[in-house]
């Protein structure tokens, strides 16, 4: 196993985690880290992204990713809980809400978005959406937009991501088969 540096701890420890919800979040359930020394939880980053004597740059940006994705987890658990209110009719208040914090959202992490939606399904997928001009890329998650050619809709939180931002039926497996993922207790 695998012991987080100083360096690491007080990154991780800035950003309000301990050690042990670190590792939870990366995706070990029993809180014991196996990544690398420096936080990042592929254990090939140093030596690989960075050397020894270097902060990680993996880091800041997974702390930052798991952040934006607790924030779209319990914006998207407030949106359904404003739908479904009062037997199915709604808490309009509520449901502006959500509204206004998703816009927040999205124009804080997604600022070339021209819009956004809660409502829009995606390939299938309810969640967070935004459309984008250009030409749709292909991307897993993305469809042209029909109304509006030169534009595509893209889903940027999808329902069923957990807030750490693994999908949460991946979660369960992890719990029950570690080693399917290839490492164990992931």
């Amino acid at each position: 196993m695998t012991h987080l540096s100083v360096r690491a701890l007080e990154t991780i420890g800035a950003a309000g985690y301990t050690d042990e919800e670190w590792a939870r979040a990366a995706g070990w359930t029993d809180g014991l880290w196996r990544g690398d020394e420096c936080g990042c939880d592929d254990d090939r980053c140093v030596g690989h992204h960075h050397e020894t004597s270097e902060e990680c740059g993996c880091l800041p940006i997974l702390l930052d990713h798991i952040a934006q994705n607790r924030e779209a987890y319990e914006l998207w658990r407030d949106y359904r809980a404003a739908v479904e209110a009062n037997d199915g009719r709604g808490d309009p208040k509520g449901y502006d809400a959500a509204w206004s914090r998703a816009e927040a959202w999205v124009r804080r992490h997604h600022p070339q978005a021209l819009t956004f939606s809660l409502d829009a399904v995606v390939n299938g997928m309810r969640g967070i959406s935004a459309t984008y001009a250009g030409v749709d890329p292909g991307f897993v998650g993305t469809t042209p937009e029909p109304e509006s050619p030169g534009h595509y809709r893209q889903q940027l939180w999808t329902e069923g991501v957990d807030q750490y931002g693994r999908q949460q039926a991946l979660a369960a497996k992890a719990d029950e088969r570690p080693e399917a993922l290839g490492r164990a207790g992931r």
